[in-house]
């Protein structure tokens, strides 16, 4: 019940934030890399968006997979900023592999180095689920992210100090459920912390851990599955099915990352601990490595608040090419429980013609050993994607 009251709190406030700021801030209106801006630097209006066309060749070995071309994200947002201190923002996906609301909250940062949030967004833990789908590497988040949380309803407080930051927040049911990816229905404690030791603006070393407990509620399943790294289709080559008898788990996520200039390499390894006597009170894992070169020479970007990297801004009239691969693995057998082991291994190519506008390529070869249907197999994958952002 309580999970439902927030969401209507938080769909109804900024709803009624947006249309209820004042019009005389909004007689500036400017169009540039950063979307469509209606007002002043302390109060305005903020309309973006972003399409991902991507278009996927498989060649399978025992699951079926079937070629396909589609908009994998058509999403359209909107952020209110009052006073600089009060952000509003509202974001849905529109057209793709799923629609509905994504981001919809409020955050009041007048307070020095503090951010207080409320409403549906990614909970603070896993640093890849917390990085914008415009800057990710590769196409699609690595294999361990299917245990991590993703949108929740809640309330955070993040604190940031000069080279670290710590969140904290207690989260709900998310406001709508992605068919892809439904999360547990339950409650959540989420925390993150994130320590960098060196921050430079050419150089970076990141170190996060991050924890999320989650109490389901009684009768509620639970259900772990992961596509192989490709996002047009909802196959799976590994998956715990429909699991009974979970009361709680728990997942510990650990990071680490160095930057410098151009040049990234990143690993995480995250475990979810389940309390599920009935099944063994299985463990599941999972991790990566993954590093990247932007040759054109253009540097890494990275944010302190989330601990996370940001997009490659191109300096050059050609813009800027990166080059990345990823190594990872998801074990999701253990107990009572047989979902099976999957191993990916990943190259990508990245064109940032602006900072808008970016062309990818992957190639991704699976492995399962076994996979959910007890047989192994090994898929190869190369996939494209047409990337507009503003």
């Amino acid at each position: 019940m309580m999970g439902l009251i927030m969401k209507r709190i938080a769909t109804l406030s900024a709803a009624a934030c947006v249309f209820a700021a004042p019009s005389a801030a909004f007689a500036q209106v400017t169009a540039d890399q950063d979307g469509i801006t209606i007002g002043d630097e302390e109060t305005n209006l903020n309309i973006g968006g972003r399409i991902h066309l991507d278009g996927v060749s498989v060649s399978e070995d025992v699951t079926p997979f079937t070629d396909d071309v589609d908009f994998r994200r058509i999403r359209v947002d909107a952020t209110l900023t009052v006073a600089k201190d009060f952000r509003v923002k509202v974001d849905a996906d529109i057209g793709g592999t799923s629609t509905g609301f994504r981001n919809v909250w409020a955050a009041y940062t007048g307070i020095e180095n503090v951010t207080i949030k409320g409403g549906n967004f990614i909970a603070p833990m896993f640093g890849e689920n917390m990085m914008s789908s415009n800057n990710i590497k590769l196409m699609e988040r690595s294999l361990g992210s299917t245990l991590a949380p993703n949108f929740l309803m809640g309330g955070a407080v993040t604190y940031r100090g000069e080279n670290w930051s710590a969140s904290t927040g207690y989260f709900f049911d998310p406001l709508e459920q992605n068919p892809l990816r439904p999360a547990d229905v339950g409650e959540s404690f989420a925390g993150r912390l994130v320590v960098a030791p060196i921050r430079e603006r050419r150089e970076v070393v990141h170190l996060a851990i991050g924890v999320e407990r989650r109490d389901l509620d009684p009768g509620a399943i639970s259900r772990s599955s992961a596509r192989p790294e490709f996002g047009l289709n909802g196959t799976t080559l590994i998956s715990t099915g429909t699991l009974v008898g979970v009361n709680s788990y728990t997942n510990y996520n650990f990071e680490a990352a160095y930057m410098n200039g151009p040049f990234l390499v990143k690993g995480n390894y995250i475990m979810r601990d389940n309390d599920a006597p009935t099944l063994g009170d299985p463990k599941f894992n999972g991790g990566s490595v993954e590093a990247a070169w932007v040759i054109t020479g253009e540097r890494q970007r990275y944010g302190m608040t989330n601990g996370t990297f940001g997009g490659i801004r191109p300096r050059g009239k050609l813009g800027a090419v990166e080059v990345a691969a990823r190594y990872s693995f998801l074990d999701l057998t253990d107990g009572a429980v047989a979902g099976g082991e999957q191993e990916n291994w990943s190259l990508g190519l990245n064109w940032y013609i602006t900072r808008n506008f970016r062309l990818m390529g992957n190639y991704i070869n699976a492995k399962t050993s076994p996979g959910r249907n007890g047989l192994n197999e090994s898929v190869d994958v190369v996939m494209t994607r047409f990337q507009i952002a503003f």
